[in-house]
């Protein structure tokens, strides 16, 4: 008697559960915002609540999926369909049918695998929300120091911190990966304390940096106009991390703090200085008369050693009379002819003004004279 009385009531408790998990279901999701990635739908019933198993979706049963998500339909812990369009969607192609959506076979099939199982459910059936909004302001305290190859400073040493959005393009890709209720913070961290996927960005910036240099031949000022480019260059060097194991993308990027040191920035001022001399003879020409108007000026207020002043002077009004630009100690007759010189700078190859020899580089200051003698 104690068999059969087990029996009958495994038979009651399967027919009681699989007539409760009848009703059919609405699910929706509250906004993700910045803070959530992954989210498990709830129901929305208030009448009528399903009491059988939270494991158990009926076919039918509706989803809303609000904008800037994406709905995944979990069947016995696999991925059966994806929806990625804002909307209301039917989950029909559930494992368990609904004796109110039609599916009375399947019923009667549930109620025999309960039995089989003593009342339990052998399914698993969920709805996971995944996050597909722009995630903001993932900013690291940390500053970075990286080499640039500048293509036309040289290579200048980077000093600055980095702030990025991402954002996710593939849900299931990501969910795999997760499987659960996720937040930013279990997959970023937090600014002082960042995890693997926004340490992977950081140790790949020196990477997209050069590609920007190197490839792309962009100048360092406009690494700030260029956040599109600093942007793909990112992406292409943590693909594999990013987008092939987790499903995401960077979606901007921005370089905050920047600066360079102190040698970098003296590098800077000479090649900005130098061109404008060479792309402006007369700024050159002014450069060098002002040079010997402040030698006169040295040399008369210095009586002891006037007459060396002088002399050097001297030799400066015949070096500017060399280079073409006239002696302005003598009359304009007597100015020298003017005679060819290099075309670059034998030390740090700047282009010279002609068509006369310089005495010494507008760049770099090297003696070019005692060079050529």
């Amino acid at each position: 008697m104690g068999f059969i009385s087990n029996i009958t009531g495994v038979i009651s408790d399967s027919i009681n559960s699989e007539i409760k998990d009848q009703y059919l279901e609405a699910f929706r999701t509250d906004s993700l915002g910045q803070t959530m990635l992954v989210k498990r739908a709830y129901k929305m019933n208030s009448n009528g609540r399903n009491q059988g198993s939270s494991e158990i979706i009926s076919a039918g049963s509706k989803i809303i999926v609000p904008e800037g998500t994406y709905a995944l339909m979990i069947d016995g812990g696999k991925v059966v369909d994806t929806v990625t369009t804002p909307g209301l969607y039917t989950w029909q192609n559930s494992s368990s049918g609904s004796i109110l959506s039609g599916g009375g076979s399947s019923v009667f099939g549930d109620v025999f695998d309960r039995i089989k199982f003593a009342g339990e459910v052998p399914k698993s059936q969920r709805i996971y929300y995944v996050n597909g909004l722009e995630i903001m302001n993932q900013t690291c305290n940390e500053f970075l120091n990286v080499p640039y190859p500048d293509p036309y400073y040289g290579t200048l040493y980077l000093k600055f911190r980095i702030t990025f959005s991402f954002r996710i393009v593939d849900p299931v890709r990501f969910f795999k990966l997760t499987g659960k209720d996720t937040s930013v913070y279990d997959i970023m961290g937090s600014p002082s304390s960042p995890k693997m996927p926004f340490l992977e960005v950081q140790d790949h910036m020196q990477e997209a940096l050069n590609l920007c240099a190197v490839r792309d031949k962009m100048p360092f000022p406009l690494l700030f106009a260029n956040k599109s480019k600093v942007k793909d260059a990112v992406n292409e060097t943590i693909s594999k991390q990013w987008y092939d194991m987790r499903g995401m993308v960077v979606e901007t990027i921005a370089l905050t703090d920047l600066t360079l040191d102190d040698e970098s920035r003296r590098r800077v001022a000479q090649y900005q200085t130098s061109k404008i001399y060479a792309d402006n003879p007369e700024a050159l020409q002014a450069l060098v008369k002002m040079g010997i108007t402040d030698g006169v000026k040295a040399a008369g207020s210095n009586p002891s050693g006037a007459i060396g002043g002088l002399a050097g002077i001297g030799m400066a009004a015949a070096v500017s009379a060399n280079m073409g630009m006239g002696n302005p100690l003598a009359a304009p007759a007597a100015a020298a002819q003017p005679v060819k010189g290099p075309e670059t700078c034998p030390f740090c190859g700047t282009p010279l003004p002609g068509p006369g020899p310089l005495e010494h580089c507008p760049a770099c200051y090297a003696d070019i004279i005692s060079y050529y003698s």
